[in-house]
């Protein structure tokens, strides 16, 4: 598996990892259905379509596509609503919830091991980082006679609390037995199929560099809420379909995947919002507010329960939307280019109601929460680039794309949406009074919802003028980085699902850090 990390801070990194199959790792019991017969069952028509047809996943770690393939029977599968059917159907829900946890657990210690630290983003609020990192450059280069790659010690630093045997990986530094580490440049090497090891000519025993890597990491002043620069994952195609995110040491961190490198600053550059931002050099990052949005609840009509749990709560939030009622094309359009958030629950990602075409043709496009099954899926036609929604949402503008990998049960995944747009509702009033750029951005938000008025209100100022007051004022920070972005709360919203992994892992964004 090749690993190569980039960043505009520091030199890029590229790890070879070996990938050994896990298969023999999940006892294939696990997974058996055969004591859970529903009484009266009906066999089901329809059967679960692999949206990836076969890739190299299902050679190293089979067992996934099996998970997919009995969720989506437990999710279909009609049976007499008695106790003992409904005993059973929790049961083998729950034994599919278990063996994703453990199938994705040991991919991260099968597959990475010591190196997953390489997957964390950086520290934002440790103190002393930086002097601490050039004191351990010295010592590694003066006691240890190491010829020390600082980028590479930044990472393993920064994440070797995380790893469980940091003895094993400062040996790997000094071995080219399990695993090759490469720095950009080495052109020769790269053609002969060598990858360059930056550890190589490291002759003094590595006891003496894990102790003092020990040492530095107890000297770190790193606050007890400690929070990380977020992580774009560009995934292979043959692999994109994996829940990244839900690996253990990521589970709870800030994660966004997009299809590309050159991609992060399309989205970053596509929207007007943003041009101005960039022109007075004041955010980094798209901006949304959560209570410029349009919904659509349950336009099929067939999800009550979904209806019943959040009209009233859109209509308290004084959002436009429709609720029980399918939209027209042109109405969806518009309500994308006009709103800075689209919020969908209903089946399947909604493109039987504006088409993959229809997104791609807008000029801008709102970031979109996708609660329906498989809103986020990618189909893999063959040897072609992967298809989806998500895509033509990223290709039409959109900044972030909240949406599903695999099927889901709509109770579960109502209490993983309500807790993303509780959060980013809570964000959004929680502005911090430092700040004057946020306090200038929450009068236009403030100026924006009019007591007593449905949809979306005129702005009493424009956000050009505020951002020009901001930038006016010598004493206001230029770069706003405290406030949290809308990937920062699905790890806190996975837990809130009954089945925090079988339906709580499915949920992924798509795109780039986007600000509220």
């Amino acid at each position: 598996m090749l690993v190569s990390r980039l960043s505009f801070k520091n030199e890029p990194i590229v790890v070879l990892l070996p990938l050994d199959s896990i298969s023999q790792d999940l006892d294939e019991g696990d997974l058996s259905t055969d004591s859970c017969t529903f009484s009266k069952c009906e066999e089901h028509i329809e059967k679960w379509r692999c949206p990836w047809g076969f890739t190299v996943v299902d050679d190293v770690a089979p067992a996934f596509k099996t998970i997919l393939e009995e969720n989506y029977k437990s999710t279909i599968t009609p049976f007499e609503d008695t106790t003992q059917n409904r005993m059973l159907w929790w049961r083998r829900r729950k034994n599919h919830d278990h063996c994703l946890d453990k199938l994705l657990r040991n991919l991260e210690e099968v597959w990475f091991g010591s190196w997953k630290c390489l997957l964390l983003g950086e520290w934002l609020n440790c103190k002393n980082f930086d002097l601490v990192l050039k004191n351990l450059v010295n010592d590694l280069r003066s006691k240890c006679k190491w010829d020390v790659n600082k980028g590479l010690l930044k990472i393993v630093l920064g994440g070797f609390k995380y790893v469980s045997d940091g003895k094993t990986l400062v040996s790997q530094l000094c071995s080219k037995k399990d695993c090759y580490i490469a720095k950009v440049g080495h052109c020769d090497e790269v053609r002969r199929g060598i990858m360059l090891n930056a550890a190589n000519g490291f002759e003094i025993s590595s006891e003496v560099a894990f102790e003092l890597l020990s040492e530095a990491l107890n000297v770190l002043e790193v606050d007890d809420t400690v929070n990380r620069e977020p992580i774009i994952l560009v995934l292979d195609y043959e692999v994109q379909m994996l829940p990244w995110e839900n690996l253990p040491i990521l589970r709870n961190q800030e994660v966004y995947r997009i299809p590309s490198v050159s991609c992060i600053s399309a989205v970053l550059h596509g929207g007007s919002n943003h041009k101005e931002q960039v022109e007075r050099n004041l955010l980094p990052f798209p901006l949304i507010d959560p209570l410029d949005a349009f919904y659509l609840l349950n336009p099929d009509g067939d999800l009550g329960g979904t209806q019943t749990e959040f009209e009233n709560y859109f209509r308290d939030q004084n959002l436009e939307g429709k609720a029980g009622s399918r939209p027209t094309i042109k109405e969806l359009a518009s309500a994308l280019e006009r709103h800075d958030l689209f919020i969908y629950f209903g089946h399947g990602s909604g493109a039987q109601y504006i088409s993959r075409h229809e997104i791609q043709k807008l000029d801008k496009c709102a970031a979109t929460l996708l609660m329906g099954c498989s809103s986020g899926s990618l189909t893999l036609p063959g040897q072609y680039a992967p298809q989806g929604v998500p895509l033509s949402y990223l290709l039409a503008g959109s900044p972030a794309i909240v949406s599903n990998l695999w099927e889901v049960t709509d109770k579960d995944i109502d209490r993983f949406g309500r807790a993303m747009l509780d959060a980013w509702l809570k964000e959004r009033s929680d502005m911090p009074m430092e700040c004057f750029q946020c306090n200038l951005l929450s009068e236009e938000f403030e100026a924006m919802k009019l007591k007593g008025c449905k949809g979306r209100p005129k702005r009493k100022a424009p956000r050009k003028k505020l951002l020009e007051l901001a930038a006016d004022e010598s004493e206001s920070p230029k770069i706003c980085g405290h406030r949290r972005k809308i990937g920062a709360f699905m790890g806190q919203a996975r837990e809130v699902c009954t089945l925090p992994f079988l339906t709580g892992a499915s949920p992924v964004c798509y795109g780039v850090p986007t600000g509220i």
